[in-house]
């Protein structure tokens, strides 16, 4: 049974916010088209510029941190100071650098059943060159393939912290945890091991979120998330094939690994690493071209040869993470966070 859907009362949005007033204005104009004002919630993690200043001229519900201590204590302290969980029914995490589709909730209230403890929506890139291209491609094989198979199998593996709609009575038995540098997939992974309920796909509930400006932000954002993932397996033992969700997390190692193992043939057998190249060209063309039509991009096109090159940098950050989290037991949990345009 669905239930209703009242954003006034039920509903509301939280923001976690770090030095982003080229941006936070949008973001939240995005979000007034969605939920009225007062249910609009924003915490400043220590920023020294003005987003604290521009957000109150939008909104009144604004915490300002003098310290930065990152992203899951802000959230919790947010929560907690204004008392969300107990006073609504829903609360939908959204980025400062993101805005909001007017029509999210609308899509996001067909997957409100009893037993849903978290709706993920959809992921869309801003246009904005070769990054931006990349990323159209990624998410949309993501999306159209990964995230429905995920969904349909029950094991999706991240609710992403820009689109994600919690309920309420289910955040409240979460732990932000100031462990890892992702804490969106480490409260993903709560509600699957604390069998806290359904963790749902709607597609059509969209958000536009920017990506890096450069390739060394590129680096900096990618690294981040690999990092978390690592801190996160460790965090939770994903390793042990004990549950389901733990087996999705160990084939998304193992394909790491596989194609880690490519650049060990590399150096023992330079001409088949060459044929491996070239098959993994003709497949990320092909998965390409095909994104293009589908999601009907058509500005994608020029920087698809490029995508090839792309895929061996994450290679090479999946890695470079596995060392830094787990032999090195990284304790950097900063925010980390690249640089912003003007929306």
């Amino acid at each position: 049974m669905t239930t209703s859907l009242q954003p006034s009362s039920s509903v509301c949005i939280v923001v976690p916010a770090f030095n982003e007033s080229q941006v936070i204005t949008a973001a939240l104009t995005s979000l007034l088209a969605v939920v009225p004002a007062a249910d609009i919630y924003v915490v400043s993690d220590g920023s020294t510029d003005t987003t604290v200043q521009l957000a109150r001229s939008l909104v009144p519900n604004v915490l300002g941190l003098r310290r930065n201590r990152g992203k899951a204590y802000a959230l919790q302290a947010l929560i907690k100071k204004y008392k969300l969980t107990d006073r609504y029914e829903y609360i939908l995490f959204a980025d400062a650098d993101s805005q909001l589709t007017p029509t999210f909730l609308r899509e996001a209230e067909a997957w409100m059943h009893e037993d849903t403890a978290c709706i993920v929506g959809t992921v869309t890139s801003d246009r904005r060159g070769v990054i931006s291209a990349y990323r159209t491609f990624e998410y949309g094989l993501t999306n159209r393939i990964f995230k429905q198979a995920q969904h349909v199998m029950q094991v999706i593996t991240v609710a992403p912290g820009c689109a994600s709609l919690y309920r309420a009575s289910v955040l409240a038995q979460l732990d932000f945890s100031h462990h890892t540098l992702t804490e969106d997939f480490d409260l993903t992974l709560q509600i699957h091991l604390r069998k806290l309920g359904r963790i749902v796909y709607a597609p059509k509930a969209l958000v536009v979120t920017q990506d890096p400006p450069t390739f060394a932000d590129y680096w900096t954002q990618i690294t981040r998330w690999y990092t978390g993932f690592w801190q996160n397996v460790l965090l939770h033992r994903l390793y042990l094939p004990t549950k389901k969700i733990n087996a999705e997390i160990l084939l998304l190692i193992l394909d790491g690994i596989g194609w880690s193992f490519s650049l060990v043939v590399a150096i023992l057998h330079p001409h088949i690493f060459l044929e491996l190249v070239e098959l993994s060209f003709v497949i990320t063309w092909s998965f390409g071209l095909l994104i293009i039509v589908i999601e009907q991009k058509p500005w994608v096109l020029p920087y698809v040869p490029l995508f090839p090159l792309i895929q061996y940098l994450n290679l090479s950050s999946f890695a470079y993470s596995f060392f830094r989290g787990v032999i090195f037991h990284s304790r950097d949990l900063g925010w980390r966070k690249v640089k912003r345009y003007a929306a």
